[in-house]
């Protein structure tokens, strides 16, 4: 079985979320706020995170107050199983999010012109793609998922019949 790690993050500010934010993307799946699952090795999860601690220096160097804390847990498959339910009810609530987008997305796409909606097809697209990919990484299957890949095939084949 692949191991998971959880990274918990405490942040004293805005600014400081957004930087721990900006380091983490794409290193694994908020199931909470300031919980991270990940299933990169720890040591690029030190990286990412020693990235964070010495920016927030040299912010602290310029005048600005901050904190951040973090831990790192690697999960045992014990502990892996007591958590996947929130991983999946977290894919089950994106999975619904972009159904919901992609539907007024769609008719948006009908009704208008295609280079007035190309950068929000854009970002739905990369979204999706990344919630299919999150739902491999950690073996998870649902209808709304299936709902969701039919909804942007129809969506990629509507976008593309009009003219892009």
């Amino acid at each position: 079985m692949r191991q998971f790690t959880l990274i918990l993050t405490y942040t004293s500010s805005d600014e400081v979320q957004e930087l721990v934010n900006k380091h983490l993307v794409g290193s694994g799946l908020l199931i909470l706020p300031n919980v991270v699952i990940s299933w990169l090795p720890r040591q690029d999860l030190e990286r990412r995170l020693l990235g964070i601690k010495e920016e927030l220096i040299n912010m602290m160097e310029r005048g600005f107050e901050g904190e951040f804390a973090y831990a790192i847990i690697e999960l045992t498959d014990e502990q892996f199983k007591a958590v996947r339910p929130m991983i999946v009810r977290k894919l089950e609530s994106d999975s619904r999010r972009l159904i919901s987008w992609g539907e007024t997305l769609l008719k948006r796409i009908r009704s208008q012109r295609v280079e007035r909606v190309k950068k929000e097809f854009l970002r739905f697209d990369r979204e999706y793609r990344q919630l299919v990919s999150m739902h491999d990484v950690f073996d998870v299957k649902h209808e709304l998922l299936n709902k969701v890949m039919e909804l942007a095939r129809e969506l990629r084949i509507e976008y593309e019949r009009k003219g892009h």
